[in-house]
């Protein structure tokens, strides 16, 4: 789009530089004979082609009760079709050295990819099969539900955001413009299959669609690829719009919400016009004077409020602040977002915002202010299409919204703006009675979150976790000062306890990632449980006799790298926390394990002896001719349950994890010296230790073990990437959801979760602490993460 602006910015080489850019004016508009919409834009500048396909159904075409659904048929639409199921259309895109993404927005559902000019074909292919033939598989369901509903959750610990959307329902009451384009998790939970089979027939039609095609390609070769992959698509008849008309809003209003904040978040919206209105040109104009804007490409800004420009009139009101002005079909809204001081006043900082608007409707802009503007929007419409994706998106997302010929004129229209029309847009839209405040304040978390209790819990006894909702894990303690752990699982009919004990036992599941902590679980029906109950606290009596050095490498291995974590003490178990998971109630639960736990005190978590002789490298012989011998790799790192011992684990995944990873990658994949390579962070209580180990053949255990170091190395010269570290904390947010569903995982799971936090870190928590994580963080304890020990069982006769 920024390059068929420059059509028209040619004219105006007073305002703005020329510029090479893509001519958005050379575009070709057609329709098939099913009724989709085609334009076409070539361009040899490059030997690739840009697809984008557009349908004119977003979140503004749900209805009460299914919002969402546009975005759950994104979701499901990526998944697979007929002719490309399982994600082969993306695998596909990828194995041919090109890139795809998508998103759903208010007025749209949209696709795009880019991919050397010789693969027009399959981009086209994969388009038509995604319009005809969606896979709906009624058993993806739940799992695609559960992928939604985490992308909703992760937008709820965004404070603006949060804050935005209850902006957006409080200034836009009417029309659906006011519901989250994402939808609300409760409407989410409840589609079906026939929710989404319905919205597929009447929204994906071609009559409904726009398909832009930008590239290098033979325009007379492009239009046959055109029909022939298209010419199964049948036409289908198009759902009818079903808009609400937003009444004029009459008066100023608020919202105030609170949450987990250390600043005050602030957002003011003023009604805007449409894309396609005459008043629009002008209020960019006005954006760029009041706070600077960024063009009109939301692929580009990911929808996210422009920061004020330097010279603009709000620059350096806050350290944050900046406008939305987002294109629309219908009238939607101009936000002026930002933050404060906890201690900073609300009221100054509305009447400083005030006097700066007001100064726009009270007197014209002078002619060199009006005239720079007008050049910077001109450049940065100009700036919004620099690659065919970006001119594919332009020309199918303002076809959509009905300002396709808004969208060519552009630069002529900015460059026809007067003082006066700004002057007059302030005066129209700009106003109190125009206006919707409102405010984020530090208050009480969201219901749900269950905070970690302190590490010194165990001198509160009787503190109780709040009331949750149910199926939410309940930690309370008994009498005594025992933690008790409750969770209910509508997925079982029975019933399974573990006690978390003190040192290890005879009778002791040794979960891996517990060091000197031990576990007794025992499982069956549910009006067994006080019988289960005597049986684990019969074997947390007994001592565990020290394990003899092992003959087998894998598990010598591992006795190493416990060696070098804590020694392995000969004490009897005590009780320090209990865990029950499955059918049962938990406020019975917790009363009937009242009369048998409720006198025993919770043994305190003493953590390890430190080891005296940390070496760089421990190596030991099994003399046995065996086929393999085992490398491993240890490291102490930070506190349990904290910040730091999240930025440790992503770290680890960023090196290895199973048979990817930077090691996984190279040692397996690349070079095929070890088969899997087992990663995990163990604690016990107050320490973290990073631990690596696997198995390795004789004649390639030099060869690993340099390999191992080359990669520890290899995290100092080359820090992690946003894309690892993105990768790493969707695995941890991933896991936290699906690693635990029978009742002993979910029994273990609460149990570590103790042992970690002191108490229960809820997902949205752990979600929280995660979203803070950047580069700069793993990148700051490399040097630490690689002072580690080596540990080598090699095999054979010396």
């Amino acid at each position: 789009m920024r390059a068929h602006f420059i059509v028209a910015a040619m004219l105006l080489a007073s305002s703005a530089p020329a510029s090479a850019a893509l001519d958005l004016g050379r575009a070709s508009v057609s329709h098939l004979p099913n009724g989709l919409t085609v334009i076409t834009l070539e361009d040899h500048t490059f030997p690739l082609v840009s697809v984008q396909m557009l349908y004119n159904s977003g979140s503004a075409a749900e209805i009460t009760g299914k919002t969402g659904l546009a975005h759950f048929m994104e979701h499901l639409a990526f998944r697979g079709s007929h002719n490309f199921p399982n994600a082969r259309a993306t695998d596909l895109i990828y194995d041919a050295g090109g890139e795809w993404h998508g998103y759903t927005a208010f007025d749209q559902t949209t696709y795009f990819s880019t991919i050397s000019k010789d693969q027009l074909d399959l981009l086209l292919k994969i388009e038509a099969d995604r319009m005809a033939q969606v896979i709906i598989d009624p058993a993806a369901m739940d799992s695609e539900k559960g992928a939604v509903i985490t992308e909703l959750h992760s937008y709820d610990n965004d404070p603006a955001a949060v804050l935005g959307d209850a902006v957006a329902r409080t200034a836009i009451q009417a029309h659906p413009y006011g519901s989250p384009m994402a939808g609300y998790v409760s409407d989410v939970e409840n589609l079906t299959v026939d929710d989404a089979k319905a919205y597929y027939s009447s929204h994906y039609a071609p009559g409904n669609a726009v398909l832009a095609v930008v590239g290098d390609f033979d325009p007379a070769a492009a239009q046959a690829l055109l029909k022939g992959d298209f010419a199964d698509v049948p036409a289908r008849p198009l759902a009818e719009p079903q808009l609400t008309i937003e009444p004029l809003q009459r008066g100023e209003r608020r919202t105030q919400l609170h949450g987990p904040v250390d600043k005050q978040f602030f957002t003011l919206a003023y009604h805007a016009p449409a894309a396609s209105s005459a008043d629009f040109p002008a209020f960019l104009v006005l954006q760029e004077i009041l706070a600077g804007g960024s063009g009109l490409n939301l692929r580009q800004s990911d929808w996210v409020p422009s920061p004020a420009t330097k010279g603009s009139r709000l620059f350096g009101v806050t350290a944050d602040i900046a406008s939305w002005l987002p294109p629309t079909r219908d009238p939607f809204l101009f936000t002026i977002n930002g933050s404060i001081a906890l201690k900073a006043s609300s009221a100054d900082l509305e009447r400083t915002l005030e006097r700066q608007i007001a100064s726009l409707r009270d007197r014209p802009v002078s002619m060199a202010h009006l005239a720079a503007a007008k050049a910077h929007v001109i450049r940065a419409i100009a700036d919004d299409v620099q690659t065919t994706e970006d001119a594919g998106h332009q020309l199918a997302f303002f076809e959509g919204v009905g300002a396709l010929d808004q969208l060519f004129q552009m630069p002529k229209l900015i460059s026809a703006v007067s003082a006066a029309d700004v002057q007059r847009i302030a005066k129209v839209y700009l106003v109190r009675d125009q206006l919707t405040v409102g405010w984020m304040l530090p208050g009480k978390p969201m219901s749900g979150i269950v905070p970690g209790m302190p590490r010194n819990a165990a001198d509160h006894p009787g503190t109780q976790s709040p009331t949750l909702p149910a199926g939410q894990p309940v930690l309370r303690r008994l009498a005594g000062g025992l933690p008790a752990i409750v969770q209910t699982s509508a997925l079982s009919d029975s019933v399974t306890l573990e006690l978390l004990v003190s040192a290890a036992s005879p009778d002791g599941s040794h979960p891996d990632n517990l060091v000197g902590l031990d576990t007794i679980v025992r499982t069956g029906k549910p009006g067994e449980l006080s019988a289960l109950m005597r049986d684990a606290l019969a074997a947390a009596g007994k001592i565990a006799t020290p394990d003899a050095p092992s003959a087998d490498p894998a598990e010598r291995l591992q006795q190493l790298l416990l060696a070098q974590t804590v020694p392995r003490p000969r004490a009897i178990p005590s009780p320090v926390a209990v865990a029950v998971s499955g059918k049962v109630d938990p406020e019975q639960t917790l009363n009937l394990l009242e009369p048998q736990l409720g006198h025993i005190g919770a043994a305190k978590l003493l953590g390890s002896v430190p080891v005296s002789d940390h070496s760089e490298v421990i190596r030991e012989r099994i003399d046995k001719p065996l086929a393999q011998g085992g490398l491993g790799y240890v490291v102490e790192g930070p506190a349990p349950g904290t910040r730091d011992a999240l930025v440790w684990r992503m770290l680890l995944y960023v090196l290895t994890h199973d048979y990817s990873g930077r090691l996984g990658n190279s040692a397996i994949r690349d070079k095929g010296l070890v088969y899997h390579i087992y990663s995990l962070q163990r604690t016990d209580g107050r320490h973290t230790w990073a631990t690596i180990s696997t198995g390795v053949d004789p004649d390639k255990a030099d060869a690993m073990e340099h390999e191992l170091r080359a990669q520890l190395a290899r995290l100092a010269t080359e820090p992690p990437t946003q894309a690892e570290v993105d990768a790493a904390r969707n695995h941890l947010l991933g896991r936290d959801l699906t690693a635990a569903q029978s009742n002993e995982e979910l029994a273990s799971k609460l149990i570590c979760n103790f042992v970690e936090t002191g108490g229960l870190r809820s997902h949205e928590q752990l979600r929280t602490l995660l979203m803070t994580i950047t580069p700069a963080d793993l990148a700051a304890i490399v040097q630490e993460f690689a002072k580690g020990t080596m540990v080598r069982v090699d095999v054979g006769k010396s």
